[in-house]
């Protein structure tokens, strides 16, 4: 919005990893209607649990395992899946329990997360050396001609509204044990986050007006999840996206300089 000189209200779409949210879970899958002095939080993605909470970034085997977990009620078999051969049973088995019992184990929200949990499922990577390492290379694997996607729910009766994707989840596991190659499961994966984000920023048009919309966050970063999905919403609404403030951590600041002074400037002297 500081970028644009966008004075608000916006539908924004929050794509990052993690953040801290006012619910005491992390958020980072969030479409909100924002302005400088408030937000609404129209609609997230579904959480996952994030067993041992940072560490599970470094190491993203464990991000895939909670997604099939929550996708498959925790009944499902890992031993035809590749990414479980390269981790160590015992591994997997603290990890689960972990998951079952909610131990060090936080909500996340971020959309990031499921970059980096169906990233290392499907290329075979259990750990990460630095961050973003799993969603870079997914993003590079994905087949630019693949028009397909998987399923996935909008729950409308919750407030917010929420994104599941564990039908994705499950087709996904399908595909890889049917032999799909990585590319072209990687483009029906960003295939279909661009669709579910899509569906639900035309829906909150229609309930709070046509607004701009503003994508930001890390995720964003990523050219085929930000070019799909301004084309996506081209006949709905004007999209901005970033052009000189990095959309991840980098533009952080400028973005709490603007909501400190709105919010200052509605206080009474």
């Amino acid at each position: 919005m500081a970028e644009h000189g966008l004075p608000g209200p916006v539908i924004g779409v929050a794509y990052d990893g993690t953040g801290y949210g006012t619910d005491g879970t992390a958020w980072g899958g969030e479409i909100l209607v924002a302005r400088y002095d408030g937000f609404d939080r129209v609609a997230t993605l579904r959480p996952i649990r994030l067993a041992g909470g940072d560490s599970a970034i470094r190491h993203p085997w464990r991000i895939a395992l909670s997604l099939l977990d929550d996708a498959f009620d925790g009944d499902v078999s890992l031993d035809a899946l590749g990414l479980f051969s390269r981790v160590e049973s015992r591994d997997v088995s603290i990890i689960r329990q972990m998951l079952a019992t909610a131990v060090r184990s936080p909500l996340v929200h971020g959309c990031g997360r499921y970059f980096d949990g169906i990233g290392s499922l499907v290329l075979m990577k259990p750990d990460s050396r630095f961050e973003g390492q799993i969603a870079l290379e997914w993003n590079i694997a994905a087949d630019p001609a693949e028009t397909s996607r998987y399923a996935y729910t909008v729950d409308w009766r919750r407030s917010p509204w929420t994104i599941d994707l564990r039908p994705m989840v499950r087709a996904v596991v399908d595909d890889v044990l049917a032999g799909a190659s990585a590319s072209r499961i990687s483009a029906r994966f960003h295939n279909t986050i661009v669709a579910a984000t899509a569906d639900v920023v035309v829906a909150a048009a229609e309930v709070h007006g046509v607004l701009p919309v503003v994508l930001t966050g890390g995720c964003f970063q990523n050219p085929r999840l930000t070019e799909r999905l301004t084309s996506s919403l081209s006949g709905h609404a004007t999209v901005f996206e970033h052009d000189e403030v990095p959309p991840g951590d980098g533009g952080i600041a400028l973005g709490q300089a603007v909501v400190a002074a709105a919010i200052a400037r509605r206080r009474p002297s």
